[in-house]
């Protein structure tokens, strides 16, 4: 178990190293910071896509260890997200934080991608063991804003590109089908809606 754990650990952090070992070595292009900014970004909602995913291959695999791998994934998706944020600041902005409010204003696709990342932060302050006993039943409702951030995720990607729409598309369609498949659950779960008290008076009423 320590062995897998450490295994997907070092799957999940292997994309950062790599990145940061070709900005340090000057390796990431002509545009190396624009590079860093994207990448992040792209691993960030790689590994949302990643958590979402997960619940739903343990169940079709029959392989219930997938499941816990979603804390350390999320975790993952959450780092790679503040560092999208962090280097759009450095990078860009110089960590000008009235331009930040500045942008946040004037380019949706910012706000877009903030609200995703201000969605995620308390699912990453509760992830820990004590946070689920803490919040109870609460605790899951919480975590349901994963869909919320990986759409907003999608759309701020969208609105980003400027050319290979194809590859953006193919990205929201991966996310409209994992929204598609917890629809299908949700309502599976919820069984056959019953007749009300009203419709039944209703059938009863006009029977001859």
């Amino acid at each position: 178990m320590l062995v897998s754990r450490l295994l997907l650990h070092f799957g999940c952090a292997l994309p950062g190293c790599c990145l940061a070992a070709g900005y340090l070595q000057g390796k990431l292009g002509v545009d190396p910071e624009k590079t860093v900014i994207w990448e992040t970004g792209i691993w960030a909602f790689n590994l949302l896509i990643l958590v979402v995913l997960l619940p739903r291959a343990a169940r079709w695999a029959r392989w219930p260890m997938l499941v816990q791998c979603r804390r350390a994934v999320g975790l993952w998706a959450f780092t790679y997200l503040t560092g999208h944020l962090l280097a759009f600041i450095t990078f860009l902005l110089g960590w000008d934080i009235l331009r930040l409010g500045e942008e946040l204003l004037k380019r949706s696709y910012i706000l877009v991608g903030f609200i995703a990342w201000i969605t995620l932060m308390p699912l990453a302050i509760t992830s820990t063991k004590r946070w689920v006993q803490r919040l109870g039943p609460g605790w899951k409702r919480l975590h349901q804003g994963v869909y919320v951030a990986v759409v907003l995720a999608a759309v701020h990607y969208l609105m980003t590109v400027r050319s290979d729409y194809a590859w953006a598309g193919s990205y929201a369609m991966v996310v409209i089908l994992i929204l598609a498949l917890r629809f299908a659950m949700w309502r599976q779960t919820r069984g056959p809606v019953p007749l009300s008290a009203t419709t039944r008076k209703h059938t009863t009423t006009d029977r001859p």
